[in-house]
């Protein structure tokens, strides 16, 4: 890697996201652990409609909304996003993410690595 990683966010795949029963969301993989092994840097895109289902798991992430709303909800707490505003979520929180508006919500995403990398969906009737 010789001390850096350049990329352009046009060359990386986007993937669905598949969490529970998440709907109309992509993930790009930025950085990595073949860059970086103790974080990644992602980016997600939630079209109009779309949501990361509630879950939680093992490490931390910090979000920072560039384009678009979000109707975020943290261990019960609801609140709105949008471009400009950023988040920090805990391990182990409780937390989805929606877009409520007519345009794609694009937010970043970095998260640290932990031993366990496991994403727990949660469903409430």
């Amino acid at each position: 890697m010789n001390g850096y990683y350049k990329g352009n966010i046009e060359d990386v795949p986007a993937q669905e996201v598949k969490v529970g029963n998440s709907k109309d969301t992509y993930i790009q993989w930025l950085i990595t652990d073949k860059q970086e092994k103790s974080y990644a840097m992602r980016r997600f895109v939630i079209k109009p409609g779309g949501f990361i289902q509630l879950h939680y798991h093992d490490y931390f992430e910090s979000l920072y909304i560039m384009k678009g709303k979000c109707d975020a909800t943290v261990n019960g707490e609801s609140m709105q996003l949008q471009a400009g505003d950023f988040i920090f979520i805990d391990t182990k929180f409780e937390h989805e993410l929606r877009n409520p508006g007519k345009k794609d919500l694009e937010f970043i995403c970095v998260i640290n690595y932990t031993a366990n990398m496991d994403i727990t969906p949660v469903y409430r009737n």
